[in-house]
């Protein structure tokens, strides 16, 4: 008898690993084809908006660019998602600053309050485009942060963590609260 309920409490966590990852597979299936996770989740979305606050002076108003590479059709598709996820904007403060997808070298055309990068957009065309429109070039590559090509990197996986490269936000023109920049890890 001993054996027997060794056994039944051995198999249980057999059975609750099964359940879990059948309700993963269940999870994935409900996804609609092609539906991929952006570079940018919800959350850093959000934390991005209150970084953009801290800036000195803060955005008037303007749109945000969310920058793809072009040619690049999974850096456009990432792009795609991360402005379903923006919606109907970025709440900075208590503005509203609108999205949209542009490439690149269309950061030029000037109007944009902040240029987010899509996955596989950052390179020298988004960091040239940025620096001479002036606005703040925000990531979710922490290394192009650290080369330079993108003044802001976030993420929040396992913790949140903002880093600015100094460099290239003063060759950008953006300026931060000293406050916010307490907060951050700078390089």
């Amino acid at each position: 008898m001993e054996k027997r309920a060794h056994v039944a409490t051995a198999c249980l966590p057999r059975r609750l690993a099964w359940w879990g990852f059948a309700a993963v597979l269940a999870c994935i299936a409900t996804l609609p084809a092609g539906a991929a996770a952006a570079s940018l989740s919800p959350q850093e979305l959000q934390v991005i908006g209150r970084a953009i606050a801290f800036m000195q002076p803060p955005p008037a108003g303007g749109i945000d660019a969310v920058v793809y590479a072009e040619g690049n059709p999974a850096s456009r598709q990432d792009a795609d998602t991360i402005l379903s996820e923006i919606g109907s904007g970025l709440q900075v403060g208590n503005l509203l600053l609108p999205a949209r997808e542009v490439e690149a070298g269309a950061l030029a055309q000037g109007g944009f309050a902040i240029a987010i990068a899509a996955a596989g957009a950052n390179g020298p065309s988004l960091a040239a485009a940025a620096r001479a429109a002036h606005i703040l070039c925000v990531t979710a590559e922490l290394s192009a942060v650290e080369t330079g090509t993108c003044t802001m990197g976030i993420s929040t996986r396992p913790r949140v963590e903002i880093v600015l490269n100094h460099v290239a936000a003063a060759a950008s023109n953006v300026t931060f609260a000293a406050a916010f920049r307490m907060m951050i890890h700078e390089m």
